[in-house]
């Protein structure tokens, strides 16, 4: 078995990028340390919490913080059949990341817009080994005034006339603009052309992917950052393809609430489960093995896990392995929000809310 394995956050340089991340990375001085360091060299747009993309990427894996495993990244676990029988369990891998966890957590500060994007599905992956299906959801943590998300195309714009709305530079004209609340959650399939608005900050859960087609940049014109149209198109869902029914309610667990704790579904998928658990102060919880792992972000507050010497606080993540020995996490005085996501399992019929007993 695999104690929790506490990861080290990858820190990203976008141009997009602001300075919120450093007051919500509030995990030890060794993160603290490492953030100061990558914005002495520029804008910081992500961290990367829980991160094993392929060799392709750079510096694309985060790193186990503490304890047996210290310095290795998961692949490194992978690769070791016992290690990886209690790491995985009965969970699925990630198509087209053979040899790589199936899950990459972060937090994205957005100071100013992102890209109009698109990310490939399963089958243009197919017929471009090069890239990697992708699929995300957005947590909204922090919003100024006035912040929006852009989510998905006007249903009446065919495919004929978004391109022409992207070669005219119409496009935004043609987008679903949502209001960006803390709180919310959405749910982005591949397929569907978004962008996160200026002034939000989110947590992200999506497939193991950095395969991004820009469509539009907001007319920054950066060499560094070239648009994908041609790509793009061949991914971008129309019309009644979207789906935006579905994606205003995307499906989740019934929400739980006892003294001690409230769990809120977010999002039920088929590549990763995601709730939200408010656990009140002091509040003891117990874990034991679920069968598949799952991952806890630190959203507010502190947590204290027996297995593990440091208290966790905020955007602190923790990997819980398939099979790990049963522990008790325990919360601080004002109570601890977390962001618990969980790797299904075609053969497991539960599949969130994993290991959880109240003490």
């Amino acid at each position: 078995m695999i104690p929790p394995l506490l990861l080290s956050p990858v820190f990203r340089h976008r141009v997009w990028g602001g300075d919120r991340l450093e007051r919500w990375l509030a995990a030890g001085d060794q993160p603290a340390a490492a953030y100061a360091r990558a914005r002495a060299r520029g804008r910081i747009g992500e961290a990367w919490l829980l991160a094993d993309l392929p060799s392709t990427t750079l510096d694309g894996k985060s790193r186990i913080a503490v304890g047996p495993h210290e310095g290795n990244c998961l692949s490194d676990l992978l690769a070791a059949p016992p290690l990886r029988r209690s790491l995985m369990g009965q969970a699925k891998t990630a198509s087209g990341s053979e040899g790589c966890f199936p899950l990459l957590v972060k937090l994205l500060d957005a100071a100013e817009n992102l890209s109009v994007q698109v990310h490939p599905d399963a089958a243009y992956a197919h017929r471009n080994p090069d890239s990697h299906m992708k699929s995300e959801m957005w947590l909204v943590l922090d919003a100024e005034p006035g912040a929006v998300i852009y989510r998905g195309i006007d249903p009446s714009v065919n495919r004929d006339a978004l391109r022409r709305r992207i070669l005219d530079n119409t496009l935004l004209d043609a987008m679903i603009r949502v209001p960006a609340r803390v709180g919310d959650c959405f749910w982005l399939p591949s397929g569907i052309c978004h962008a996160l608005g200026a002034g939000t900050l989110v947590a992200e859960v999506q497939t193991p992917s950095d395969t991004t087609f820009r469509v539009w940049d907001w007319g920054r014109n950066d060499p560094a950052r070239p648009l994908h149209v041609e790509q793009a198109m061949e991914c971008i869902l129309v019309g009644d393809e979207q789906q935006i029914d579905l994606l205003d309610s995307p499906p989740h667990q019934p929400a739980l609430a006892g003294e001690q704790i409230a769990i809120t579904g977010l999002v039920r998928t088929d590549f990763f489960d995601v709730e939200r658990w408010s656990v009140r102060a002091g509040s003891a919880i117990e874990h034991s093995p679920t069968g598949v792992p799952l991952s806890w972000t630190v959203l507010k507050g502190e947590v204290r896990i027996s297995a593990i010497a440091q208290p966790l606080r905020t955007g602190a993540t923790l990997l819980i392995p398939a099979e790990s020995p049963p522990w008790e996490a325990i919360a601080g005085p004002d109570g601890v929000q977390l962001l618990v996501t969980t790797l299904p399992a075609p053969d497991l019929m539960h599949r969130a809310t994993g290991g959880l007993r109240l003490a």
